[in-house]
C-alpha cells in the first residue's frame, strides 16, 4: 500500500489522533488524499505542513457561508470567520490549492445574508469557490424543514446541489440558483483571489480549466486573456481578448455582464 484515501467527515474530530495518523504516514513514506472536506478549525499550520508532505496538494474547505448568522443560527455550524483567512492564507504559504464548498439558499437566509456573504468572501484568498444550492436530502432535518413550510418547488430526490428546489419568501427557486451562478462569476472571475494577488500562473489555471467545459465562456476568455498578457504571451492574450470581445454581444453573456455587482434584491425573485 502507497496511498491511503481518508474519506471521514469528522477526521479532525480529534486532533491528536488526525496527528497521530498523520506521522505514521510521514514515517512509512506513505502518500494520503482527502476526498471529504476537513473542518477548518483544527487545521493549524503544523498539521497543514504535514497534509503537505504526505503529498497533498488541494483541500476542499467546508465554509458554506460568509454570514456568521447562516451559520450559527441556521446551519448550527460553530465556525468563526476569522478561522477561514487563517487557514487559505496557511495553505498558500505551505502550497497547498484550496477549494471552498458553500451552501445557499436555506429557509431562514435572507438577501441579507447573501450580500453579507458575498462581501466576506471577496476578501477570502482561497484558489476556488463552489457555489451550491441547499438541497434536501431524504431524511435530513431540511427536508422536513422544507416540507412544514412548503418550500419545495421542484423534485428533491434527483438533485444534484445545482437545481434549486427550495424556494421561500426570500428567494425564488430561479433566483437562488441564479445567485449561485453569478457567486461562481464574481468569485472565481471578476474578484479571482489569485489574480488580485498577481498570481497569474495559478488564476490562469482556473480559467483553462472552465474554458476546457466550455470554451464559449465570455468570463473565462476574458481574464485568460488578462494572465496571459501578465506573463508575456501576447499571441494567446490576443487570442482570448478577441473571443472575449465577440461574446460580450452575446444576448445571455449580456445579462450575466450586468449582473455582476448588481443588488441580489434585483435577481432574488426572477
Amino acid at each position: 500500500v502507497q496511498t491511503v484515501v481518508i474519506e471521514d467527515d469528522h477526521f479532525m474530530g480529534d486532533p491528536k489522533r488526525a496527528h497521530q495518523v498523520m506521522d505514521l504516514l510521514i514515517k512509512h513514506e506513505m502518500t494520503a488524499c482527502f476526498p471529504n472536506a476537513l473542518a477548518l478549525y483544527a487545521l493549524k499550520k503544523p498539521m497543514l505542513e504535514k497534509i503537505k508532505r504526505v503529498g497533498v496538494n488541494q483541500l476542499v474547505l467546508a465554509v458554506e457561508s460568509g454570514s456568521y448568522e447562516v451559520l450559527h443560527k441556521i446551519m448550527r455550524k460553530p465556525l468563526n470567520l476569522e478561522i477561514v483567512s487563517r487557514v487559505t492564507s496557511d495553505c498558500r504559504d505551505v502550497g497547498i490549492y484550496t477549494d471552498c464548498n458553500l451552501v445557499i439558499g436555506q429557509p431562514g437566509e435572507t438577501i441579507e445574508h447573501l450580500e453579507e456573504s458575498r462581501e466576506f468572501l471577496r476578501s477570502t484568498y482561497a484558489n476556488w469557490f463552489r457555489p451550491n444550492v441547499a438541497t434536501p436530502i431524504t431524511g435530513s432535518e431540511l427536508l422536513s424543514r422544507s416540507i412544514d413550510g412548503n418550500y419545495l418547488k421542484g423534485e428533491f430526490s434527483t438533485c444534484d446541489y445545482k437545481k434549486a428546489v427550495i424556494e421561500t419568501p426570500d428567494f425564488s427557486a430561479k433566483g437562488l440558483q441564479t445567485i449561485a451562478y453569478l457567486f461562481n462569476l464574481e468569485l472565481n472571475f471578476v474578484y479571482n483571489s489569485d489574480l488580485r494577488l498577481g498570481r497569474y500562473s495559478d488564476a490562469l489555471m482556473g480559467f483553462k480549466n472552465a474554458l476546457n467545459a466550455k470554451p464559449d465562456h465570455y468570463f473565462a476568455n476574458k481574464y485568460a486573456a488578462l494572465c496571459y498578457a501578465k506573463l508575456g504571451e501576447k499571441e494567446m492574450a490576443d487570442k482570448h481578448q478577441q473571443i472575449a470581445k465577440k461574446l460580450s454581444d452575446d444576448e445571455y453573456w449580456k445579462r450575466w455582464i450586468e449582473r455582476v455587482d448588481a443588488p441580489l434584491s434585483e435577481i432574488a425573485h426572477l
